[in-house]
């Protein structure tokens, strides 16, 4: 059995993580200002993408339907996530360099737990966003929106490779 049979979600979450991560590329290009209106951008074309692949029954197409586990195992990444992100609102001020970066290694973590549903590259991404925070976290000002063009362009590259191999298993 290959990796797609395994992780139907695979091809739907790659699809996703493209057009989030060009929200995020295309956010880091336009400053700090421009950060949440690229995120939101691309999970708003990450939605669509997923919604017409999902009617049209692409998103699917020549995969098992997912078992309710792999549901299960996405939702507690969001509610994971969600948990986390409250954390770093409470303790950080948007206007700070930790704010930013912890949002990014917060959502590395929360790749982790998606291993389990989307497969190991979800694992490898979830490493790699979060080794590229903890970089921009050491240093004392570090350029913020270089650090999210790199995630951005990381979660590009990862969502082409689960989309690719969940065709070519």
């Amino acid at each position: 059995m290959d990796m797609a049979d395994t992780f139907p979600l695979m091809r739907g979450g790659g699809l996703f993580l493209i057009a989030v991560g060009l929200g995020i590329v295309v956010g880091s290009l336009g400053g700090h200002r421009w950060l949440i209106p690229g995120l939101i951008s691309g999970a708003a074309l990450g939605v669509a993408a997923m919604a017409a692949g999902g009617i049209t029954k692409w998103i699917f197409e020549g995969l098992p339907y997912p078992q309710w586990w792999h549901w299960a195992v996405l939702g507690a990444a969001f509610l994971l996530e969600g948990f986390l992100v409250s954390q770093v609102v409470e303790r950080f001020s948007t206007q700070t360099h930790q704010f930013w970066l912890w949002m990014l290694f917060i959502v590395g973590v929360h790749f982790l737990v998606l291993v389990f549903s989307h497969g190991p590259i979800c694992g490898l991404l979830g490493v790699a966003c979060m080794a590229n925070a903890l970089i921009g976290l050491r240093l004392a000002n570090p350029p913020v929106t270089l650090f999210w063009g790199i995630d951005g362009a990381l979660k590009v590259v990862a969502g082409a490779a689960m989309v690719l191999l969940s065709f070519n298993g």
